[in-house]
């Protein structure tokens, strides 16, 4: 029986390919589209502590606010990038996010104890985030009204 010498090096050279292509696909790249995303925050009203609450900093020129992240996602419909994704890739940068545009100071304008729903185009590549529309008050996150 006749053996091929080349079938041990094409089945490494297969299982290379797979774990390669098998990687996590979700992971953002620095290069990729703006990101449809939604940002609820909060700025701590006077003599609220940050304690223990997941905190996001946002650089607005050349300050940095930092608000408590009351929630997020991204508005992605192929369901293919979520949040927890966006939130690897900028939670290790100081600040998280560069906002940029005409509505760039919108951040700046949350008042102590006021809850913001921001929504806008987060761009990967250099971690901006562009203010599309903002609502006072944390949008369909609120709790239902009885009347």
């Amino acid at each position: 029986m006749k053996t091929n010498k080349a079938l041990p090096a094409l089945v490494a050279a297969s299982m290379l390919l797979v774990l390669w292509a098998g990687r996590s696909s979700a992971q953002l790249g620095p290069m990729g589209p703006p990101l449809p995303t939604t940002l609820i925050v909060a700025l701590p009203a006077p003599g609220e502590v940050y304690g223990e609450k997941q905190v996001v900093t946002v650089g607005v020129g050349a300050t940095v606010y930092r608000f408590l992240l009351k929630d997020a996602y991204v508005d992605d419909p192929s369901g293919f990038i979520h949040w927890p994704d966006v939130w690897q890739y900028v939670r290790d940068h100081r600040p998280n996010f560069q906002t940029q545009g005409a509505d760039a100071d919108q951040f700046k304008k949350i008042q102590p104890g006021q809850t913001v729903t921001i929504k806008g185009m987060f761009a990967p590549m250099d971690r901006t985030f562009e203010v599309v529309s903002v609502a006072v008050g944390p949008g369909v996150f609120a709790p239902g009204h009885k009347y």
